[in-house]
């Protein structure tokens, strides 16, 4: 879920012509499907630091979840000696960024074989990615902690990309046993059911309260998210309108959370499992487990109501609860849902979201932009 991951494919190619086929396997190329084995080892080389070691991955084949995220993904990587030693990823996507749809691309996967000692070619992997995506704005996520990697990325390259930190953001996963008060009782909740109307008014909300929110995806089809569905999504309505959405999202066919190790609180926690949904907190999966988990997302509400939002919230909690363990949910430093959240039982970790300067590479003068009054996606990330 940060900028060091990313990943290709052969068969069907992530690439951005033929030409690219006349390349070399040797130096940069844009990966195949058959590369996908080996770029998952590459990324299952990092898990997230703390008390609940968690892998964040993308099986069976990394290269087909990149198509999942977007039909323009782009996934390069580095050969030498034979092997891959070295993978990029670029997602590029339509998003309103001041009010305008500007095409943007989410950059990760930038990672190295940890086995390597050869020096990786980052400029030229940078410059065939960025030609290939040709967007306005680049971004990447980085855990808060990994002092290592944000110390590289923000330092300055006349010929290389640098980063610069543009919102903290943090991630919580739930149970849905959790208890999110509210004292709501004029309003209605209903699961959509996927009638053609439904998808135009879900997307009309959506637009509506999230155009003027940077980095909130450009909707002409809910399936412009990645396989988002009219039926993810419950709405909250008065007088028959629609005052907020959320969406219950299960993703686990493109990206997946695996429990490597577990110490201190959440080792004793473990033995508590059976009942620790009903006091509402997650259940804590055993080593090696797929967490069984489910994204909240794009829950927007009419004047970021807080009483909508948790209304809202704890109605998806509880129709969650019979499918899922663990549901994830994210937001910004600013966001009027941080305060919620915020009070939430949870299991949390902070990241950076950063923009990606290109200049270096693309040789163009950068668009200036003051960032505020972000809606970043979790599930997108």
């Amino acid at each position: 879920m940060k900028m060091s991951d990313m990943k290709i494919s052969k068969a069907e190619s992530i690439k951005p012509g033929d030409d690219a086929k006349e390349k070399l396997r040797s130096g940069f190329t844009y990966a195949d499907m058959d590369d996908g084995k080996d770029i998952l080892k590459i990324m299952e080389s990092d898990i997230t630091p703390g008390g609940l070691k968690l892998l964040y991955t993308r099986r069976d084949n990394p290269c087909e979840s990149f198509l999942k995220e977007s039909k323009e993904a782009r996934v390069g990587v580095i050969r030498a000696e034979g092997r891959i030693t070295a993978t990029i990823a670029a997602i590029p996507r339509r998003m309103y960024i001041g009010g305008r749809e500007t095409r943007v691309c989410y950059v990760t996967n930038m990672k190295r074989r940890k086995d390597c000692d050869l020096n990786i070619n980052w400029h030229e992997m940078f410059k065939e990615m960025c030609t290939a995506v040709d967007c306005e704005y680049y971004y990447c996520s980085l855990l808060d902690d990994n002092d290592s990697v944000q110390m590289m990325l923000h330092k300055k390259r006349r010929y290389m990309p640098y980063s610069i930190p543009i919102c903290g953001y943090k991630t919580y996963i739930i149970s849905p046993g959790v208890r999110v008060r509210h004292s709501d009782s004029l309003s209605t909740v209903e699961r959509v059911r996927g009638r053609a109307e439904d998808e135009r008014d879900i997307i009309d909300f959506l637009t509506r309260n999230g155009r003027h929110r940077d980095m909130f995806p450009v909707l002409d089809r809910l399936s412009d998210a990645g396989e988002l569905k009219a039926e993810d999504f419950f709405l909250l309505k008065r007088n028959g309108r629609i005052v907020a959405a959320g969406a219950l999202w299960n993703r686990g066919n493109v990206k997946q959370y695996i429990v490597k190790e577990c110490h201190g609180i959440y080792a004793l926690l473990r033995f508590l499992n059976p009942v620790l949904p009903y006091l509402g907190y997650i259940r804590i999966p055993e080593d090696d487990e797929q967490a069984p988990i489910a994204y909240i997302s794009f829950l927007l509400a009419d004047g970021d109501d807080e009483e909508l939002y948790r209304m809202l919230l704890a109605f998806i909690c509880s129709e969650a609860n019979r499918d899922y363990s663990m549901l994830v949910i994210g937001t910004d430093d600013i966001n009027p849902k941080r305060r919620i959240l915020d009070g939430l039982k949870s299991v949390s970790f902070k990241t950076q979201i950063n923009e990606v300067i290109m200049t270096g590479i693309s040789g163009e003068e950068r668009v200036e932009h003051v960032w505020s009054n972000m809606e970043v996606e979790c599930a997108l990330l």
